[in-house]
């Protein structure tokens, strides 16, 4: 799913060496795990989420 949504939404235009694209790829992810929000995730970001259970084990 994350290949698909990377090429659909992220890399619309031809990178010319190789480090722009390490450089647009690590900043998509980014955006896709910090900025996103996500539909499965009730409109959170996974980091958001990934956070928030790793409270909730602290406390158990």
């Amino acid at each position: 799913r994350i290949n698909g949504i990377l090429k659909q939404e992220f890399l619309l235009y031809r990178c010319k060496t190789i480090e722009e694209l390490k450089i647009l790829v690590t900043e998509s992810i980014n955006i896709y795990n910090e900025m996103r929000p996500h539909l499965a995730l009730d409109m959170e970001t996974p980091n958001a989420v990934h956070n928030r259970k790793g409270q909730l084990r602290e406390l158990a």
